[in-house]
Order: C-alpha cells, then structure tokens, then sequence
C-alpha cells in the first residue's frame, strides 16, 4: 500500500518559528495520508528578500507545494510578486483569514511576528522547566513541592497519570505533579490543603482497568493486581479519598485517548464551566465534587 503513495514536497515558509504553521499543515496533510506521502521542509526565520528568494528558487526546483505564514510587508510583496511559479503551488495560510478578519472585526492588523526570538527564547526555558518539574513530581515524588504545580493528577495504577501529566507539560507548558492512589495506604496530608494547583482525579471502569493490567503485567506474579475484586476495591477506595479532597475534577479515562483526556482536563487560565467543558453533555465528565456513595449505591442497584 506505501509502495502506491505518492510523495509531494511540502515547503513551509515562515518568518517566525513556522512550529505553529508546520503543526497546522501537517494536521491538515494527515487527511490525504491514504494518498500520499508528504515530505515537510520548514524554513523559518526568513527575515529578507534575498532570503526569500532563494528559498522560492530551491523549492521552484524540487516542485510541489509551498506553504507561507508571513506577516512582513516588504516579504508579502516579494511573495505576491513572485507568484506564481512554474513547478510549484503556492498556498498564502494568513492572508485570506487576517483580511476577513479585517472586514468583519473592522480594525487593521499590525502585520507583526507574535513570536520575536526574545520571547521564543523565554517560552523555551518555561517550557522546559515545566517538563523538568513533571518528570520531578512524577509517581508521587517531590511532595513538599507540590504547591508549585499548576495541576495535580490523583488516581489508581494504571489510569494514564504520567502520559497525562506529560502531554500537558509538553503541549502546554505546565507544571504538573501526579499522585498514586494505593488502596489501605494513608495519601500525602499536603493533597487536603492544596489550594492552588487544579486538582485531577483520573478514573475508569473496573472491567477496562483490570484488562489493561492484566494484559500489561501478564507474565508477572502479580495475579491479584488485576483480579476484577480487587480492582473495584481499588477504584472504591479512590473515589472515597477524592471525596474526602473536596473540590476535585474527575475525569472518566475510559476508552479516552491521552488527548481527549487533556482537553477535559481545566488548568489555570481557563475557567471552570466554560464552553470547552460543558458539563451538560455527556462527553465532558467532568465535575466539582465526587457523586456521594448513596447515590452511586443506588445506580448500581438498577444495574
């Protein structure tokens, strides 16, 4: 099937860092994936017409397509001159979207790089200390710093507490810390009187958790760790100490990629009952305070 594919040189131009740009092509490349091979080259930075040229006759050369995120005027009117070229498509990404904006917000761009190298060089190292304080605070470690966190991830084995910490850390730079819940062991006492970080509870069906550890620890000795009892006793146990945190979002992570995790997952600068977290639908589980026992006892019953 590969051997069927056809492979288009994709030329990204951009003169800022061109991640967001490249980012964005790329989701959108993905929907042609059963077709084609799309073979990316990014070029950011670009800062002169000379620059620029040279990168439009290289490409010129190789053919395909060419994608540019410009915000410089005088590189806008290189671009717009030298459109179009013979073997190559080339595709504008901001313009349409900046002057439809225009029109209907009625106000003038600045045509201005959001992201100089100043700050490029600043969201680097935040980002880097973020991921530097979630591998610290990973399985529980580093407790007496936990206030530190942006958001704090509870939950059994196995429930995708790291993948989870890192995808927030990678992708949106924060500081999370993640804490096991062990069924019959007293969790830190720091967990009852944080108010700073979101707090998290990860949980799942009984049925999916026990199949992901007996299928991950099959080989082992561990034959209790997956029994369907004890799981449940876990789980059981772990929503009983979210009960006793208070103010916690659950968050249900069964058959949910660590994507669709994150999303339902609030941080600071987002609040709690905005449009990305609807609590009316079913998809967004996602609440203040966990279903007191009498109620879960009750639904089980009709069950």
């Amino acid at each position: 099937m590969d051997a069927k594919l056809r492979r288009v040189p994709v030329h990204v131009v951009s003169d800022s860092t061109g991640f967001a740009t490249e980012k964005m092509i790329s989701q959108v490349l993905a929907q042609f994936r059963k077709d084609i091979e799309p073979v990316l080259e990014r070029r950011a930075f670009v800062k002169d017409s000379r620059q620029l040229l040279r990168i439009l006759d290289q490409a010129d050369s190789v053919g395909g397509v060419l994608i540019y995120s410009l915000l410089n005027r005088r590189l806008l009117e290189v671009m717009q001159r030298e459109t179009p070229r013979p073997h190559l498509e080339i595709i504008d990404l901001l313009g349409p979207l900046i002057e439809r904006l225009a029109q209907v917000l009625d106000a003038r761009p600045s045509l201005e790089p959001v992201m100089t190298a100043v700050r490029l060089e600043d969201e680097s190292m935040r980002l880097a200390q973020a991921i530097d304080f979630t591998l610290r605070h990973d399985d529980g470690q580093n407790i007496e710093t936990l206030g530190l966190a942006d958001v704090v991830i509870l939950g059994v084995s196995r429930v995708s507490k790291t993948p989870t910490s890192l995808y927030l850390s990678c992708n949106h730079g924060l500081k999370v810390a993640n804490v096991p819940i062990v069924q019959g062991m007293e969790p830190p006492a720091k967990l009852f009187t944080l108010r700073r970080p979101t707090m998290v509870g990860l949980t799942i069906e009984a049925e999916k958790l026990a199949m992901i550890r007996q299928k991950r620890f099959k080989d082992s000795n561990l034959a209790g760790y997956w029994e369907l009892s004890h799981v449940r006793r876990e789980l059981t146990y772990c929503h009983e100490i979210f009960a006793r945190i208070g103010m916690l979002r659950i968050v249900d992570v069964t058959n949910r990629s660590i994507e669709d995790v994150a999303k339902l997952i609030p941080w600071p600068g987002t609040t709690p009952f905005q449009p990305a977290f609807p609590k009316q639908t079913a998809e967004a589980r996602v609440h203040t305070r966990v279903a007191r026992p009498q109620a879960r006892s009750r639904r089980s019953r009709k069950k």
